[in-house]
């Protein structure tokens, strides 16, 4: 029989043992497909930022790893990245429709800092009255939050989370009739659309389901549907990846897109599925934020087969 102190202490042991399994590891500097990056791990998920691409590049679990995310390996097609890209807009206030600022898509920060597990990486100035860009990374228990913050700037500012999975992927949405959108969702410039459009034949990349809800598949032609604000969805190697939407500071100046803040960019030949949370237009010189959430479980139809 253990006596009570000895007791007491493998209680103690086993408690402390399993508060830091709940604790998030500190931002470790790694090499990642030969880029400098730095890796972070929560409650067996593991999540990887590319310092070369200014992004998270792998979010998974840790055993066995598996990434969730389209991760090109090399930088060679300086539009293939892929990862979490995080970009500013509305995308039609930009001096050209393509591509964006080499400070949002194509550089790395200006600077970094890891304190108190929150990962901060100061972008560079775009100019041309933009606010300042910070993105952020922490860990919530085993959600990764993923933050964008603004600062100064001189013209509105709408925050675009774009995260970027496999074409194979299939992304699910909740699709509420109104009279704004007859469908559930509206489409967006892109493909054969050229402008916001409520009302159009079903497209083949859009299978409906009991209770208002849409199933997305990649088809290789290009369609972007917006959804209003909820979370997404997809399953893709035994997962469900769950993109949702979480705080959001700052003063609103308008609603680009009528408010559907919820997108999903389906390519033609780019071999992508973009999960994108958008934010209402910030006023200028004031600070704003958004962040999403990301998290995954085991898919347990995957899981039974």
């Amino acid at each position: 029989m253990l006596r009570p102190p000895v007791f007491v202490a493998l209680v103690c042991l086993l408690l402390t043992g399993l508060r830091a399994a709940d604790v998030a590891t500190g931002w470790q500097p790694v090499e990642w497909n030969g880029e400098r990056a730095l890796a972070s791990s929560s409650q067996g998920w593991k999540a990887i930022v590319s310092l070369e691409r200014s992004r998270l590049m792998f979010f998974g679990p840790a055993v066995p790893s598996t990434n969730l995310l389209l991760a090109p390996a090399t930088r060679d097609n300086r539009n293939y990245w892929g990862g979490h890209r995080l970009w500013l807009g509305p995308q039609a206030t930009w001096a050209k429709i393509w591509p964006p600022p080499d400070a949002w898509e194509y550089l790395g920060p200006e600077s970094f800092t890891t304190a108190d597990g929150v990962l901060r990486m100061l972008m560079p100035d775009a100019g041309n009255g933009w606010p300042r860009l910070t993105r952020t990374y922490r860990w919530d228990g085993p959600r990764l939050v993923c933050g964008a913050e603004l600062r100064g700037g001189t013209r509105p500012a709408q925050i675009i989370h774009i995260l970027q999975v496999p074409p194979e992927s299939v992304v699910l949405a909740g699709a509420t009739l109104e009279s704004a959108a007859p469908a559930g969702y509206v489409l967006l410039p892109g493909g054969t659309v050229a402008r916001f459009t409520a009302e159009f034949s079903p497209p083949p990349h859009v299978t409906p389901l009991a209770g208002h809800a849409v199933e997305l598949r990649h088809v290789e032609t290009v369609l972007k549907p917006g959804f209003r604000p909820q979370a997404l969805t997809a399953r893709l190697r035994g997962f469900s990846l769950r993109v949702q939407r979480g705080a959001m500071t700052g003063r609103s100046a308008s609603e680009p897109d009528a408010g559907f803040f919820t997108q999903v960019y389906l390519g033609g030949g780019e071999p992508f599925i973009e999960l994108e949370q958008l934010s209402p237009a910030w006023s200028p010189a004031e600070p704003a934020s958004f962040e999403i959430i990301l998290s995954a479980e085991r898919d347990q139809a995957a899981a039974a087969r």
